[in-house]
């Protein structure tokens, strides 16, 4: 009997502990489940377990090794990869789910489904007027992170642009020490540590708009699969000695994202050897219609599996 024939089916989430990558398993359970009933067992590697497995999911490189000791225990289960794989090959697994932002250069193969972005739960809620987000990232292999820079960006938004909106301001688990930022009592400070575990989630798909640092790339695709406004702060490029700045697969997609007008973002210049802004401006998304990846690859998985 296939999956799709059946009523209920029971499934082996495997997770790595990185909560990008748990967020996507959770939104690709949570819409199966509105459509199979679900017996459900989670892992952080593999162990033996009185139930059998109809469909085995896992994200990120130290989910792969279980998910396929699973799949060698279990062959009749499906394995459902998100993201690209990085240390094995996709054909190793049933399904792989594959942001478009990860290439294949010697051709996609059969099984992979591609997506825009990264898998996230969506939502039409009306978000609140005059309300505002900003999620403070960190340092990262794509862009550099200057806390001054990024200060001056956010005192900007909400003690010039937006001073007549209320603002939540958030940290990331990578957020180094940063400045309270000044501001007139228009804004609240969060630290990650002290929120509940979908706060950031319930706050993004409330929020009029919503502001993060670009190299969050899980939060950003969170935020353009509601009706949240997404914009992404100013960051410089690494740079690669001579070749200039570095060009990396979240750089570039962020780039086309501005290009198309998935985003807006903050287009800052700053004094020549200096962390002070010079100048500031704003350029606005044109476009608003929030993602539903998870709920068209949940359509297509059950046709095939």
């Amino acid at each position: 009997m296939s999956i799709k024939q059946k009523e209920e089916i029971t499934i082996w989430a495997f997770k790595d502990g990185k909560k990008g990558h748990e967020k996507q398993v959770e939104a690709l359970i949570s819409e199966i489940s509105l459509f199979k009933k679900i017996d459900l067992h989670q892992f952080t590697s593999w162990e033996n377990h009185n139930s059998v497995p109809d469909i085995i999911i896992g994200a990120g490189n130290n989910t792969h090794k279980h998910m396929l000791t699973a799949k060698k225990e279990h062959p009749k289960a499906k394995t459902i990869v998100l993201m690209k794989p990085s240390l094995r090959p996709t054909q190793w697994f049933d399904i792989a789910i594959v942001p478009d932002m990860d290439t294949y250069y010697l051709g996609k193969p059969k099984n992979v489904i591609t997506t825009k972005g990264v898998l996230s739960k969506y939502s039409d809620l009306e978000t609140k007027p005059k309300t505002g987000l900003i999620i403070i990232g960190g340092k990262s292999r794509h862009y550099h992170f200057r806390k001054n820079v990024v200060k001056q960006q956010i005192e900007w938004l909400v003690n010039d642009l937006y001073k007549d909106y209320q603002w939540k301001i958030t940290t990331s688990p990578r957020s180094p020490n940063l400045d309270i930022p000044a501001h007139s009592g228009n804004a609240s400070f969060f630290s990650w540590k002290d929120t509940p575990e979908n706060w950031l989630s319930e706050e993004i798909k409330q929020s009029e708009i919503t502001f993060l640092t670009p190299e969050s790339v899980s939060v950003l695709y969170e935020g353009l699969s509601t009706n949240t406004k997404v914009y992404v702060f100013h960051h410089e490029h690494h740079t690669d000695g001579e070749h200039g700045k570095r060009n990396t697969k979240v750089t570039k997609n962020i780039d086309k994202l501005k290009d198309s007008g998935q985003i807006g973002y903050v287009d800052s210049k700053r004094y020549l050897l200096s962390r002070s802004i010079k100048s500031a401006d704003l350029v606005h998304p044109k476009i608003n219609e929030p993602l539903s990846e998870t709920k068209e690859v949940v359509q297509k998985l059950l046709e095939i599996l």
